[in-house]
């Protein structure tokens, strides 16, 4: 779609049904929240409102028994287990061309901090959570006036981010051309406004922010067009044509309709059956801890045991696990399969985390080009924060790096990192002290050490000074 062609469609003149109409033709094909969030919420799987082939029972009395509907969110934590294992251990960024220009060195920390107060590595967890699962996200960047000097420089502003997704009950409308590139950028959401249900629609392009709201009859204009400074979209989107539980639906559902009978089976052989071979010679005899039968001539009165084929049931319902694992590159690490491992090594790990490991490094390219333009967009953001630094600003390059999770072994990496080293020390001795997170004050803490360190000194010095004289 040619620009011309957005500005055609955002013309003031046309009814504003028709600019919304044609904005909301989706560029993208992405499935739709009502139909995935069927499997994502176990509440909402089929098995929870199958009265056809998990009838219930009613009996004499009246009263209802029902069949056993047990519903496993499996595609919930599958979508868990995916954003952990990316994003347990948060993205490092490392800046390029900053060496011997302290102004870039200071850029490359005020970014870093614009980072840390927008709290990157927590919305990184929210929002992959709803990539994996809703399979689109939106995450705009804006600022709020509020006078600050945390990121190294006297800014009137602070900037911050949020992110929309199917899953908070956001609908996207991107409009991206042939080559990739965002055009507008919609969304519509409803907001409560004395305790009345409002729905909105807004569209960011280039240069403008639009924003309407419907009413009775249709759609109206809030306030007037918004202009973006930055000559960007504020923000980036990311989608998926698939959730991260895609194709693995029947495994699960099989799983539950399996355990599901196999319930009813064991509720209803649970009582006890007494079992009478031949004729009683009168009636039972009820003592205080026995009761008694009498039965003719070869008889028998004994309990019938329901013996059921558990081996069976339990190779199928692990064979069907592994399967759901195995299918979707996510080892299975729940309790009971990471304590039968023992104190293995941090190599064996790895080695068990491979497959893993490999997903993450299929599923990163996407969350790369998604950082890449944030980062673009934060560039923007600091040039008019910090006018001073806007010439240099883009001559710095960011990094992103995504580490898949893996449980640290300090002393694996400590025996590395000397290696590398060539047997020196690779951390001061404040910086350990710092590292070790016990001392509230490790400076104070290194002149204790030091204080102490030279009384030990001086008292050996004299004993050796002593026993000589002696």
């Amino acid at each position: 779609m040619p620009m011309d062609e957005i500005t055609a469609i955002l013309n003031s003149a046309r009814p504003v049904d028709n600019i919304i109409n044609d904005l909301k033709r989706k560029s993208v094909c992405v499935p739709s929240w009502e139909f995935l969030i069927k499997a994502y919420e176990p509440s909402f799987h089929e098995i929870a409102k199958d009265t056809i082939t998990r009838k219930d029972k009613i009996r004499k009395d009246g009263t209802k028994e029902e069949a056993s509907r047990i519903y496993i969110g499996l595609e919930k934590l599958l979508t868990k287990r995916m954003t952990e294992f990316m994003f347990a251990i948060p993205v490092k960024r490392i800046y390029h061309n900053t060496e011997g220009f302290e102004v870039r060195q200071q850029i490359a920390k005020a970014i870093e901090a614009i980072y840390k107060y927008a709290r990157i590595d927590t919305e990184n967890i929210k929002r992959a959570n709803a990539y994996f699962a809703s399979c689109e996200i939106f995450t705009i960047w804006y600022v709020v006036e509020k006078p600050n000097t945390l990121y190294g420089f006297n800014s009137k502003y602070k900037l911050k981010c949020k992110t929309y997704s199917p899953m908070e009950g956001v609908k996207l409308y991107p409009l991206i051309d042939e080559l990739d590139d965002m055009l507008a950028m919609s969304f519509e959401y409803t907001k409560k406004v004395k305790d009345e249900e409002i729905t909105y629609f807004e569209t960011y392009t280039s240069d403008k922010h639009y924003k309407w709201k419907q009413n009775g009859k249709g759609w109206e204009p809030v306030g007037t067009v918004e202009q973006i400074r930055l000559m960007k979209i504020p923000g980036a989107y990311a989608f998926r044509p698939v959730p991260i539980y895609h194709g693995l639906t029947r495994i699960r559902k099989e799983l539950e309709y399996t355990l599901s009978r196999n319930s009813d089976v064991i509720a209803y052989n649970s009582a006890p059956i007494l079992k009478i071979a031949g004729g009683i010679k009168g009636g039972e005899d009820k003592g205080e801890s026995r009761r008694v039968y009498r039965v003719e001539y070869n008889g028998d009165v004994s309990y019938v045991s329901w013996s059921q084929s558990i081996e069976a049931l339990k190779y199928h319902v692990e064979t069907l696990l592994k399967l759901y694992w195995m299918q979707s590159q996510m080892p299975d690490v729940s309790f009971d399969n990471m304590k039968s491992l023992g104190n293995i090594g941090y190599d064996a790990r790895q080695m068990l985390l491979t497959d893993a490991h490999l997903k993450v490094g299929d599923e990163s390219g996407s969350w790369i080009e998604l950082f890449e333009r944030e980062a673009s967009v934060i560039k923007e953001f600091l040039k008019h924060m910090n006018t001073s630094w806007a010439s240099e600003i883009d001559n710095i390059e960011i990094e992103h790096i995504i580490t898949p999770f893996i449980q640290q072994d300090e002393d694996a990496t400590a025996d590395r990192l000397l290696k590398l080293n060539g047997g020196k020390p690779v951390m001061s001795q404040l910086e350990s002290i710092q590292q070790a997170g016990y001392s509230n004050d490790a400076q104070a803490t290194l002149e204790q050490i030091r204080q102490e360190e030279t009384i030990t000194s001086q008292s050996r010095v004299d004993n050796i000074f002593g026993e000589s004289a002696i």
